[in-house]
């Protein structure tokens, strides 16, 4: 009957153990790339009959101990969030954070930048990504921040020119293009085409002053400019600033027709210094910038860790895991091997199933209860064994 308080007494130390496991997964229910975990029960067992000067007997109960907790990585629920930095991973990859010295995997992709331009999580960790050598580093801002200005080189217009010779003569300008220097400030040119007739024309460029910076022919064959007076190229020395080579392009959509001139400007290649306004990580992990001057610049590519094994990570708090000694992590990047593909503007809660963690709950509470009665029971069964010694 002492055995029998014991046995009663490991389950129900067994089965408060199994309610703080689920207690704790119900509580996590909403923790972002939370793992839930199940509490591993084990039966005990005595070898022999336990009498002195008696053959051993068959193996007998000897209660309920338990083998640990057993921790659930499958993928938690979606969550769209609309922050461009927040990733959620599609497969089995995890993000590696750094934490002093200390490399940390964890689902939770909840990643913004912080004022030193480095990109971290919640807790503060730097996000890692992988260099061209395979290296861990962190993902930095660092000279993305700003958008270095670059000159204007290629100049294309489109639209057509009237092929009708006007009397008194009249000339087709286009005015005021905005051109860029190399330090990003901007200049007016004006364009002025002469039309000479039978698809001649001279095309002349001023600047804001009015000063003639170059002439050119121009000559059209069918409709379409000739391949040999294309484009008009000639060096711009801007006030203040270093000689730049222009090329106007009129290849690819001027015409000379017998219609109105709606002659413009299609597109410049130069624009001005630009600072960081927008940044967002797309599927394959690659950081992306945008700039207030409308450029785009491409930055480091976040690293995803994966282990041969699921129990070589052991929880760290935080949804965070650290990797057991000895154990083999690898690194890749996004939709590559089996690392897994990124979903922008999305994060992964927790994976707890509450029906499920509910019906837990309810075992534990009876398998509790089950083993108080037993203890309660060898406990009443001893009590009467002492009446009967004290009533002989």
């Amino acid at each position: 009957m002492f055995d029998s308080i014991m046995i009663g007494t490991s389950g129900l130390l067994v089965h408060s153990k199994g309610l703080r496991t689920v207690g704790n997964n119900l509580a996590n229910v909403n923790t972002p790339g939370y793992k839930g975990s199940e509490l591993e029960f084990a039966n005990l067992v005595e070898q022999g009959s336990g009498q002195a000067g008696q053959d051993a007997g068959p193996a007998s109960g000897g209660g309920l101990t338990t083998l640990g907790t057993h921790i659930s990585f499958r993928a938690g629920l979606d969550q769209s969030t609309g922050n461009p930095l927040d990733l959620n991973v599609e497969g089995n990859g995890f993000y590696t954070v750094k934490r002093g010295d200390d490399l940390l995997y964890t689902r939770d992709g909840q990643f913004h930048f912080d004022d030193k331009g480095i990109l971290v999580n919640s807790a503060g960790d730097h996000v890692q990504a992988l260099d061209a050598n395979g290296k861990l580093t962190d993902v930095a801002l660092g000279t993305l921040e700003r958008s270095m200005p670059k000159a204007t080189s290629t100049v294309k217009l489109t639209g057509n020119l009237n092929a009708t010779v006007a009397t008194p003569a009249v000339d087709d300008k286009v005015n005021a293009i905005t051109v860029y220097d190399a330090n990003g400030a901007t200049h007016a040119i004006t364009l002025s085409f002469t039309n000479n007739g039978d698809g001649n024309y001279t095309v002349t460029a001023t600047d804001a002053a009015g000063a003639t910076l170059d002439t050119a022919s121009l000559k059209f064959s069918a409709g379409f400019p000739t391949a040999d007076t294309s484009i008009m190229s000639f060096t711009y020395t801007p006030a203040g600033g270093s000689a730049m080579l222009l090329n106007f392009d009129f290849a690819q959509g001027v015409t000379s027709l017998a219609q109105s001139t709606t002659l413009a400007l299609q597109s410049q290649d130069g624009y001005q210094a630009g600072t960081s306004v927008d940044q967002s990580i797309d599927a394959e992990g690659t950081l992306n910038v945008k700039y207030s001057n409308n450029q785009t610049a491409k930055g480091p590519r976040l690293a995803l860790a994966n282990v041969q094994v699921e129990g070589d990570l052991e929880a760290a708090g935080g949804s965070m895991f650290t990797a057991r000694a000895g154990a083999q992590v690898r690194y890749g990047h996004a939709g590559t091997d089996d690392f897994g593909k990124l979903l922008a503007g999305h994060r992964e809660g927790s994976n707890v199933d509450m029906a499920e963690e509910f019906s837990n709950l309810i075992l534990m509470q009876r398998g509790y209860q089950a083993s108080s009665h037993v203890v309660s029971t060898a406990n009443d069964m001893i009590q009467e064994l002492f009446d009967m010694k004290g009533h002989r």
